[in-house]
């Protein structure tokens, strides 16, 4: 499993490809979080697992939405696993549920 941390997030590659993000998606989070999409851009699809994430503010959104809008243009998506209150919240309200597949919600 491959790590990537800073003070507000860490995620991992699992070894089936899954990125496992744990903390917060926010300005700090997000760029890392983007990095690592674009490093895991040859899955077919990306899919994420946001089970540890208990927020995410709109520059964590326009990581998740960069990476789905590069999926789609490669003719695959983004798949978002064990998605909680607070990530579905933003996506609903902010219309862009609908740019992912959303695989598993947790509560």
């Amino acid at each position: 499993m491959t790590e990537f941390t800073n003070e507000s997030v860490t995620i991992d590659v699992a070894e089936d490809g899954t990125i496992v993000v744990k903390g917060d998606i926010d300005m700090a989070g997000g760029p890392l979080l983007e990095a690592t999409i674009l490093e895991r851009e040859d899955q077919h699809p990306v899919v994420l697992d946001l089970a540890a994430v208990y927020f995410i503010d709109s520059s964590g959104l326009r990581s998740l939405l960069d990476g789905a809008r590069r999926a789609h243009a490669r003719g695959t998506e983004v798949v978002l696993r064990s998605v909680g209150p607070e990530v579905s919240r933003l996506l609903e309200i902010t219309g862009a549920d609908s740019q992912f597949r959303i695989e598993r919600r947790r509560d």
